[in-house]
């Protein structure tokens, strides 16, 4: 199953740009407020060379990647809480995902409004705290009768739903607060927008990003300077051809893979490995799931009927030259159903049917 982010962003910031170049996609793209009236969804292979080394030592002739779904709303206008620009329809769209990518015009244009990106910064930031402030007066007004007729965990609930105001009456939001347990499995029943991670990307023009100037983004942000257009031209080049490319502007890499990457990362997520008949197969997971739930990401029977898992890390694997190899050098364990699953591991599970 896919994990998935949204993009987010004012008018004409270049989201539909960065889109094209996550996805290849063509998309509409023009200069005007809500040319993206209806939600641009993909689901983007994740670029990974382990995976692309044990299909190619196992002869696999079917190669299934791990995904990413992106999502591209229309930009947001200052009211857009408020329905502003159908705001809230396409704020909607975004409830659901698990991380939004915010993208900010670094650039010069008659038609990027407000010259100071703080200000541009903040207009979005607040409507996704109005936004989540609507959600939580609606629930606060559903659990208050609760109260009044004596349920303990209404209580719990309603002095959770007060701090959250608090919070972002301050214009702060939610991901900035500490929760527990308890407080979160409340809050999962939320999707409040302001909770979720956010990677920001400042899209410049392609002799600017190199050496841009972050001070205006909230302190501890994760930024990613990059040029949107320059990336989504990368898409029509082939792998040798984008090398050069690339090197002519001090790249080592395309920031769209640095972005997943990081994306990747502030969801804490790990990646296993399955090799079977003839396909290999990478599977995204949070980080610390166990070995009986990693199996039921591959099918439900495996997870019913299982008895353990031999595991094996990928690059042993390839270096040993394949399984038997590395069983005779003793470099594969058998484990258990509470084994915690590790970035890298290639699973072979074993299960009663």
């Amino acid at each position: 199953m896919a994990w998935s982010c949204g993009i987010v962003g004012l008018p004409n910031a270049g989201k539909s740009t960065l889109f094209k170049a996550l996805t290849a996609q063509e998309v509409t793209i023009e200069n005007y407020p809500f040319s993206t009236i209806d939600p641009n969804k993909a689901v983007v292979a994740l670029p990974d060379q382990r995976l692309s080394a044990l299909a190619e030592l196992s002869g696999s002739e079917k190669v299934t990647p791990a995904a990413i779904e992106v999502i591209d709303v229309a930009g947001l206008v200052e009211g857009a809480s408020r329905g502003e620009g159908l705001g809230n329809q396409f704020l909607g769209h975004l409830r659901n995902v698990d991380l939004l990518i915010h993208v900010l015009a670094g650039f010069s244009s008659s038609l990027v409004k407000m010259n100071d990106p703080a200000a541009r910064i903040e207009i979005v930031n607040l409507e996704l705290c109005l936004a989540d402030l609507e959600v939580i007066d609606r629930r606060q007004q559903k659990v208050e009768p609760k109260l009044r007729s004596g349920e303990k965990e209404a209580k719990f609930e309603l002095d959770l739903l007060s701090r959250l105001e608090k919070h972002l009456n301050k214009g702060l939001p939610l991901r900035s607060m500490d929760f527990a347990p308890a407080e979160k499995v409340v809050l999962d029943q939320l999707s409040l927008l302001t909770r979720k991670e956010m990677v920001y990307i400042y899209n410049l023009a392609d002799d600017m990003f190199s050496d841009p100037d972050l001070s205006a983004f909230p302190p501890g942000s994760n930024i990613i300077p990059i040029c949107a257009r320059l990336e989504a031209e990368l898409t029509d080049l082939s792998r040798e051809e984008r090398e050069p490319f690339l090197e002519a502007y001090g790249l080592k890499r395309s920031q769209t893979e640095r972005l997943l990457a990081e994306c990747y990362s502030l969801l804490n997520l790990v990646t296993f490995y399955t090799v079977k008949g003839i396909e290999a197969k990478a599977w995204v997971v949070p980080a610390g799931i166990r070995s009986v739930e990693a199996a039921a990401k591959v099918h439900s029977d495996i997870e019913r009927g299982f008895i353990n898992v031999e595991v094996i890390s990928w690059d042993c694997l390839i270096n040993e030259g394949g399984l038997v190899r590395a069983r005779e050098k003793g470099l594969s364990h058998i484990e258990g159903r509470d084994y915690k699953v590790q970035d890298g591991d290639v699973l072979y599970f074993r299960f009663r049917n």
